[in-house]
């Protein structure tokens, strides 16, 4: 009698480790690339309209929020065009983005609150904390899910 192999927990490993294998091309390598160049990108454009909004006079707490807004636009069309190389398709991936997108806000927020005032860390512990946590996961969203191709 043949076992059945397909239920057994030992089945997705194998299937998991494939999957991992087949992503490891150059053309995913310059992918990532890419994403990090447009990341640093959204970075260095979040950090310029914080201290633009902080200098202008809004308030401390509402400067992140409003650079965080003022930079979707770079994000959002530098993803598509640059990182994923995708034709538009912004019904499906406005809505996406925005959602993946309020992941990264509360994310780095939670994960700043948890490092710097649970934990008393320095705030640059913080920031890292909020990249690592939000980082990952906002690469395999964007791939996966936000900016599919066709």
């Amino acid at each position: 009698m043949k076992k059945d192999t397909a239920a057994t927990p030992g089945r997705l490993m194998p299937d998991l480790h494939a999957l991992i294998r087949s992503q490891k091309t150059p053309k995913n390598y310059w992918e990532l690339l890419r994403y990090l160049v447009m990341g640093g990108i959204g970075a260095l454009s979040y950090l310029l309209f914080s201290n633009l909004y902080n200098w202008l006079g809004v308030a401390t707490n509402l400067s992140p929020f409003c650079a965080w807004l003022s930079g979707l636009l770079i994000v959002y069309f530098g993803h598509m065009k640059f990182t994923y190389r995708v034709k538009a398709r912004h019904k499906q991936m406005v809505f996406r983005f925005l959602v993946m997108q309020s992941y990264n806000l509360g994310m780095s927020t939670f994960a700043t609150i948890a490092v710097k005032d649970w934990l008393h860390l320095p705030y640059f512990f913080a920031s890292m904390a909020a990249l690592a946590t939000t980082v990952p996961v906002l690469f395999i969203l964007g791939k996966y899910w936000v900016y599919q191709s066709d």
